[in-house]
């Protein structure tokens, strides 16, 4: 496992996918954020409740960075079977769920690392914006409660984009064809599952992508409007998600040729 672990981070160092990765992610988290310090009326920057103002950094990454890293997940898995080398992968190693799980527990890893990135360089350009209009944010003058709640939230944003790009993973070692995973899943991730959501809410909580959702949203401090699974719930849920597209991947793949 080892051995197959340091050629699945090789693969990641050798290719262009989590580089172009990290450099969208940044133009994601960071222009907007840019863009908001400077538009935004000076009066409205100021400090709000706990001096978290910081969200101006911290939503576009949060919001849209999972998706990238999903995106991401998929391609790392169809880009093997695009170009062949799952082939080789699987010659070297012929224990198919040992390379899925390594694979998910890297991207895994790469997609909260790149979040973790993304959200701490937002931050920075909001608070130097901020400070360059002469405008205090609060960052530092918190109460112990709210910085806890903070880290917390944060945590989670960082938990549940690694579970998204596993998911991605997942979902490329199951469908294989990397135009019809990477169109299928944003499709429903973005379009048809919100409106199933919004028409029926009691299965809409137990969909994929908005228990994902769930897993941030859900933490107890105050009521759910909408999906009410808690985030220890959703976070099973996830899990369980993972697992069975995995799963799936790897029966599948044992009877069939992967070239």
């Amino acid at each position: 496992m080892i051995d197959l672990l340091k050629a699945e981070i090789l693969k990641v160092r050798s290719t262009r996918t989590a580089l172009g990765l990290l450099i969208a992610a940044l133009l994601i988290a960071v222009v907007p954020t840019i863009l908001a310090v400077l538009l935004i009326p000076r009066e409205e920057l100021v400090q709000t409740e706990g001096g978290l103002i910081a969200v101006l950094g911290i939503m576009p990454a949060a919001s849209l960075v999972p998706v990238l890293c999903l995106v991401f997940g998929i391609l790392s898995m169809t880009n093997e079977y695009r170009h062949g080398t799952v082939s080789y992968t699987y010659l070297t190693t012929p224990r198919r769920g040992h390379v899925i799980v390594v694979k998910l527990l890297v991207c895994a890893v790469i997609g909260a690392a790149v979040m973790l990135v993304t959200g701490v360089l937002a931050v920075v350009t909001a608070g130097l914006g901020a400070e360059l209009r002469g405008v205090d944010l609060g960052l530092t003058d918190v109460s112990q409660d709210a910085n806890w709640e903070f880290l917390r939230d944060v945590a989670l944003v960082l938990l549940t984009t690694g579970l998204a790009t596993s998911f991605g993973v997942a979902l490329g070692a199951l469908i294989r064809h990397q135009v019809i995973a990477v169109a299928g899943t944003l499709i429903w991730a973005l379009a048809v599952e919100n409106i199933i959501t919004g028409l029926k809410p009691s299965v809409g909580e137990w969909l994929p992508f908005t228990v994902f959702l769930q897993v941030v949203v859900n933490t107890g401090d105050v009521e759910a409007a909408g999906p009410s699974l808690s985030s220890l719930q959703a976070f099973a849920v996830a899990v369980a998600y993972i697992a069975l597209a995995s799963i799936a991947a790897v029966f599948i793949t044992m009877r069939r040729d992967v070239t």
